[in-house]
């Protein structure tokens, strides 16, 4: 433990700036008119020390995968082709949030808890063994649809949420199962139930904007899970999520009878500063961190933005940026990374904001010697291994290695950011990320660019947004290509009133359409970069209480 908190304090010191304070909502009651001269105003009325809130969602989530190259299509029916090695998904699923806080008056102290339910009502595959791999709920013929369990497509049961804290003036320090929101280790609301962690938190805000943040956290609950684990997103078999790659052996294990490799969990380290609102100038928010994820990597990151106030369309301008390494037992291979991104925007009208973006991961190549029991495929550039660890952090659907026949050197490729937290979960805070993916999601390194546009209705019930998205995983090996664009729109009900159970009415519908080219390789019957094209279909009901 002494080792973790000079690693956790050194990670602070070294980390750069700021992210946004948070404000004080009290209210005072105003005083009565006394008769009686020089009578002291009533006390203002003590809050009601316990609090009740929530929500309910409902979604239903289609998946589509297409592809019209040979020797993939199943002819169900004539005139009707669908693909044989890649059944699309489609899920429904609702669920109800409840959760409780008490702040025991006078001293400080607080705690809380929240316990989530969701239930798909479709039987045995309500049950998440079913919808293991290899089983029965996922393993069906087209035209039948297998289930989008990113959502997930069976029950869930927990209680992510059960914490103790403490609050003295700008401290805050809590304890438990509880719900964070950092830029790589995040709540990922997208779905149907938030992402958790167990672990302890301390919060010092000052009033001059310098702010800090340290943070360990043991265990990790995903988003399609119902229990706490020791593992990560890039260490496990999620739900949904892509999971430790193939070219990591752990020794007898599979997809249905581990849950891959046990790791301690992470602290993070945080320095920020953002511009105090007695300021009157430009707005300015800087943000360093340090993430030391257990046996897997250690992530330097920094981003930072700035307001132009006083021009008429408010325009602004971000930066992004870091490094990471792997760290400890590097269970999950070599890892070296550094990314830059730039977005900058501006507020066309009162209604209409546009955004453009534009990230870069340089590529990274070694020369090496394959174990035993690693082999190198030139036909389609991706390494297999059989019962033997190879020990790279490896990018998905790009070209990975090319084997010199003369010599027996392989050339590796790699580079990509490795997201222990978010991976495939398409919520990291990369700027060019889009809804069905991101560059830390493909694990590969490249170039991204993304434009948004964004319109909010007077009374801003109605938000609807479009974007675009350009990504580049081509290597010396091959050239990749993907684009995506995604349309999003929300409508909120009646306003809440500031009383009563009623907190909001939403409706949501997203799509999004990603095509990618240079995908199949004849010569290997296989493709490199998934499906051709694949299409995202989200409706989502959510009443807040």
């Amino acid at each position: 433990m002494c080792k973790r908190l000079l690693g956790l304090t050194f990670g602070l010191a070294a980390s750069l700036v700021a992210m946004t304070g948070l404000a004080s909502a009290e209210t005072q009651a105003t005083p009565n008119q006394q008769a009686v001269a020089q009578a002291s105003p009533e006390p203002t009325p003590t809050p009601d020390p316990l609090t009740f809130h929530g929500y309910y969602r409902a979604y239903y989530f289609t998946r589509q995968n297409a592809s019209n190259n040979p020797g993939v299509q199943f002819n169900f029916s004539p005139g009707a082709k669908y693909n044989s090695n890649a059944v699309n998904q489609a899920s429904f699923n609702m669920g109800v949030q409840l959760h409780l806080d008490y702040h025991f008056i006078n001293s400080g102290f607080y705690v809380g808890g929240g316990y989530f339910y969701a239930n798909p009502m479709n039987g045995p595959c309500s049950v998440a063994a079913n919808n293991a791999n290899g089983m029965p709920c996922v393993h069906q013929t087209p035209p039948n649809t297998n289930p989008d369990n990113t959502l997930p497509g069976f029950a869930l049961s927990t209680f992510d949420e059960a914490y103790g804290g403490y609050t003295m003036g700008a401290l805050n320090v809590k304890a438990g199962d509880q719900i964070i929101n950092t830029p790589w280790a995040n709540p990922d609301l997208s779905r149907i139930k938030a992402d958790a962690f167990q672990g302890a938190d301390a919060t010092y805000f000052l009033p001059n904007g310098l702010n800090f943040d340290a943070m360990d956290m043991w265990q990790f609950q995903a988003r399609g899970a119902s229990t706490f684990q020791n593992t990560t997103l890039l260490t496990s078999y999620p739900a949904g999520g892509g999971g430790l790659e193939k070219n990591i052996y752990v020794p007898d294990c599979t997809n249905t009878n581990c849950i891959g490799i046990i790791t301690p969990g992470f602290f993070m380290g945080k320095v920020g500063y953002v511009t105090p609102p007695s300021n009157t100038g430009n707005p300015w928010q800087v943000d360093g961190y340090l993430y030391s994820v257990a046996d897997i990597v250690n992530m330097y990151w920094g981003d930072s933005r700035y307001t132009f106030s006083s021009v008429r369309d408010r325009p602004w301008v971000e930066l992004q940026g870091g490094w990471e390494s792997n760290t400890g037992n590097s269970v999950v291979g070599k890892i070296q990374s550094s990314l830059f991104g730039l977005r900058a925007g501006v507020n066309v009208t009162k209604n209409i904001t546009v955004t453009a973006a534009f990230d870069t991961l340089p590529w990274h190549t070694d020369q090496v010697y394959l174990p035993h029991g690693a082999t190198c495929n030139n036909s389609n550039y991706q390494i297999s291994t059989f019962r033997v660890s190879f020990k790279y952090f490896l990018p998905l659907q790009a070209g990975q290695c090319f084997t010199n026949p003369s010599t027996g050197l392989t050339s590796v490729y790699y580079g990509g950011w490795a997201s222990p937290y978010t991976d495939n979960w398409a919520t990291d805070p990369i700027f060019t990320t889009s809804m069905i993916q991101g560059m830390a999601d493909r694990r590969a390194p490249g170039t991204s660019e993304k434009v948004v546009a964004t319109f909010t209705s007077n009374n801003h019930r109605f938000v609807f947004f479009g974007t675009y998205a350009w990504y580049d995983y081509s290597n010396a090996l091959v050239l990749e290509n993907t684009t995506e664009y995604d349309l999003d729109g929300a409508y909120r009900f009646s306003q809440w009133k500031g009383t009563g159970p009623y907190r909001g009415l939403m409706l949501r519908q997203r799509i999004g359409v990603r095509s990618q080219t240079n995908t199949y390789f004849p010569d290997a019957a296989s493709y490199l970069g998934g499906f051709p094209l694949f299409k995202y279909s989200r409706s989502q009901l959510e009443y807040d209480f």
